[in-house]
């Protein structure tokens, strides 16, 4: 499994979840997350100035873009025969992808993930297995910083930044 933006908030839970479910992880992010994802358990790392991971030859079963950094069609190249493209953010092109390959029970695929539009029985059970890894230790929470509400605008500015590990979480006092 490939993990584009390993080191935000989505993808640090990414990475645990996959090694936790025996996945090889190949990680991408930026210089400031590269030890932190392979504390996490990444097999491999790969810094995103350093090198450009769509340039590679190697082949994942998945291949999960939690940043929207790059396309369907620049990583389906990095896709085995059966493998998926997902994205968290949508964009025209993977929705048209997504439509046109979701009959499909073999080849490529393009999925988004909106995983708020399943059902409520669904998402509670993912609560109770994120409660259950959380409880094991084989998902921990990340957190780049914490502010108060009163300093929620700077919370806003360390999130648009974009070079944030983990989340930024809000306290109430």
């Amino acid at each position: 499994m490939l993990v584009v933006g390993a080191s935000g908030c989505v993808g640090t839970a990414a990475v645990q979840i996959a090694v936790h479910a025996g996945a090889r992880v190949t990680a991408v992010c930026g210089p400031r997350g590269v030890d932190l994802v392979r504390d996490l358990g990444a097999a491999e790392v790969v810094d995103r100035t350093a090198e450009d991971v769509t340039a590679r030859r190697d082949r994942y079963d998945v291949v999960l873009d939690v940043a929207g950094a790059s396309s369907y069609r620049r990583c389906r190249h990095l896709l085995t025969d059966d493998g998926v493209y997902l994205v968290t953010v949508p964009s025209p092109a993977i929705l048209w992808r997504t439509l046109w390959t979701s009959r499909r029970t073999r080849g490529r695929r393009g999925v988004v993930a909106f995983t708020g539009l399943r059902s409520e029985a669904q998402k509670s059970e993912d609560l109770r297995t994120a409660l259950r890894l959380g409880v094991e230790g084989a998902l921990r929470p990340v957190v780049d910083t914490a502010y108060p509400l009163e300093e929620i605008a700077a919370a806003h500015r360390h999130v648009e930044h974009g070079h944030k590990a983990g989340t930024v979480v809000v306290t109430f006092a």
